[in-house]
């Protein structure tokens, strides 16, 4: 087993590197974009609503409404810091995901920080709607206080826990995002939401309760002016937050890990993090290293100082453990759904494809490519982009062979670690309180258990262990399945995962030009036996639909995308190798796949 590098000549590892850039860019949302947004927007609230006030009044309005909003601004930033993350929460059904986000402490956290900063944001802009004018009305008083301190933060609050608006989004194409851009490009999506809901909360309080009915029209355009204000302001800062916090993998221009002396060494503390956020945008790093045009991001790979030979290794390590976990985790489940439901329909064996003459020879030849432009991008292929005809209906083609899909040593595998195993082992009945009991007792005791592990076993198999050692679903997991959610549930952090076949896949291409006699070469097959294996697991899953009735295609799942990317990564390597592949040892599986996107490419 080869150990990880220790950074050579530097006193920070990759997360501590990152770290220091995430508190700048905290800092910079914290002070700059804050202060600036808040001194023009208190200054602009001040000068329509001065009415007859004097200048000194005029004067002393303008930093109390500046401390009020800066205020709301801060409390959402720090709170949104402390519940920050990067992967899914993995909520397989919507049962699930309702019970577990509402009835949860950062819920009622963010109720109470909502609520104080929609009563905040109320005091600020108050006199700018009119509201304080109207303020000795009782009936009005009662429908703008169950407006701004329960109707407003309420629904707030619970949209952005349900859509779990906690978590950053990345893009698997994006390495870097400058906040300015991302800001700008949700203007719209800001001012559309905080209409809806703006509408929403005045019918919801119309149907809730009589007091809004009898304050009049004019009063309920006022407050749904008062919820659209205090929903955009939310929303703006929720949105500026997230475009600092994905910034991405690149500080000034410069990948993070250029920022130590041993680059490579430090980057390869990343990839290895327990940290999700830092071990992505390690590998976002390590993609774009791979990918970019500059030769001079390889060159420290190719070359590490100090002739670092552990380097390659560990960074191969590491992105061939991120992508087997998802085929040993994914194939679990489909094993565990076969032993629960019938899949004879949607994962019903297929007719197998003639391969041609065994003997003969499958590298090496020209493959004619009928498209224009890149190999991923071919006509008809399973990792190209989908091509839509006039009716809307995608012309992707899947593997027709289940032994191209699905490896020996994959399909019928049954997990090794059962519940059983993990439980311990457990006895026909409970110990027995008293030593001496009576025939009766223990009679009594054995039916009860009887009956315990018979409605376990019904409802909640998965925490039963059968005779043959095979988990299943539970009852509610069965019939709420969501192929989409428990893509999710399987798969949290898809993207890294995107990453790493991204990778794999620009490194390999580029050092068979740049670095041919290296070890990035030599590792070909042992990628390519990977990429074989995520394509057949992920190709199971992919084929599978959990309900006919549905169209899954229109929003393909995590999983899914995966599949694609995986071949389409699979066919760029063996067009760039065609010719080496002859001299390298492959697996049997590997050598069908091969030959399948090679007859793909020639036809």
């Amino acid at each position: 087993m080869l150990e990880s590098p220790v950074p050579l000549s530097s006193r920070y590892s990759y997360h501590t590197i990152f770290s220091d850039i995430c508190k700048t860019r905290f800092n910079h949302l914290a002070t700059r974009l804050s202060l600036t947004l808040t001194f023009f927007q208190a200054l602009v609230i001040v000068f329509f609503s001065r009415g007859q006030q004097s200048h000194l009044e005029w004067l002393l309005a303008l930093p109390l409404r500046f401390i009020l909003l800066y205020l709301c601004f801060l409390l959402i930033v720090i709170t949104r810091k402390n519940y920050l993350h990067v992967d899914f929460k993995g909520y397989s059904n919507a049962v699930k995901l309702i019970l577990g986000q509402t009835f949860s402490v950062s819920t009622l956290v963010y109720q109470l920080i909502y609520s104080l900063c929609c009563f905040l944001l109320s005091l600020a802009v108050g006199d700018f709607l009119g509201l304080t004018t109207i303020s000795s009305s009782h009936v009005f008083t009662q429908g703008y206080r169950l407006h701004v301190w329960i109707l407003i933060p309420t629904i707030y609050t619970l949209q952005h826990c349900l859509f779990d608006l906690d978590r950053l989004s990345f893009n698997f194409e994006t390495h870097f995002q400058p906040p300015q851009q991302y800001i700008a490009s949700h203007i719209r999506r800001i001012f559309i939401k905080s209409g809806i809901l703006s509408f929403f909360l005045v019918l919801l309080a119309l149907g809730s309760s009589s007091t809004y009915w009898s304050i009049g029209i004019k009063n309920n355009l006022k407050l749904i002016l008062l919820s659209f204000v205090e929903v955009a302001n939310l929303e703006f800062v929720n949105i500026a937050f997230n475009a600092h916090m994905s910034i991405g993998c690149l500080h000034k221009g410069k990948p993070i890990s250029s920022l130590s002396s041993t680059p490579m060494e430090t980057l390869a503390t990343g990839l290895s993090s327990k940290k999700q956020f830092t071990k992505l945008t390690a590998f976002q790093e390590l993609s774009y290293r791979a990918t970019s045009s500059d030769l001079s991001l390889r060159l420290p790979l190719y070359h590490t100082r100090y002739r670092n030979t552990h380097i390659w290794p560990v960074i191969l390590r590491e992105s061939l453990l991120v992508i087997q976990e998802t085929n040993d985790t994914v194939t679990k489940y489909l094993n565990t759904l076969e032993n629960t439901m019938s899949l004879q329909d949607p994962l019903k064996k297929r007719n197998p494809i003639s391969f041609g003459d065994s003997n003969e020879k499958l590298f090496g030849n020209q493959a004619t490519v009928t498209t224009s432009g890149s190999s991923s991008g071919i006509a008809g292929f399973p990792g190209s982009q989908p091509t839509v005809s006039s009716n809307g209906i995608s012309h992707r083609i899947t593997l027709k062979d289940d032994d191209v899909l699905l490896p020996k040593n994959t399909r019928g595998r049954v997990s090794n670690v059962s519940s059983g195993d993990l439980l311990g082992a457990t006895h026909s009945f409970n110990e027995p309180i008293i030593t001496h009991e009576t025939t009766f007792f223990t009679i009594l005791i054995r039916i009860a258990q009887k009956v315990k592990d018979g409605i376990s076993s019904f409802f909640f198999p998965s925490a039963v262990t059968s005779q043959e050692n095979r988990p299943q679903l539970s009852i509610l997991e069965a019939w709420s399945i969501s192929k989409k959610r428990q893509a999710e549930v399987l798969v949290p952090l898809p993207v890294c995962h995107a990453e790493c076949i991204i990778s794999l896949m620009g490194l390999l291409i580029n050092a068979i030009d740049e670095d041919s006699k290296g070890g990035v070469v030599s590792s070909v097959g042992e990628v390519l036996k990977t990429l074989e294996r995520s394509v057949g697991a992920l190709g199971k899953f992919a084929d599978w639909n959990p309900d006919s009735r549905t169209e899954e295609k229109e929003i393909p799942d995590g999983i899914s995308i995966l599949y694609d990317l995986s071949i389409s990564a699979f066919l760029e390597i063996v067009l760039k190798y065609n010719v080496l592949l002859n001299d390298v040892y492959l697996d049997e599986d590997v050598v069908k796949l091969s030959k399948w996107v090679l007859d793909m490419c020639s036809k």
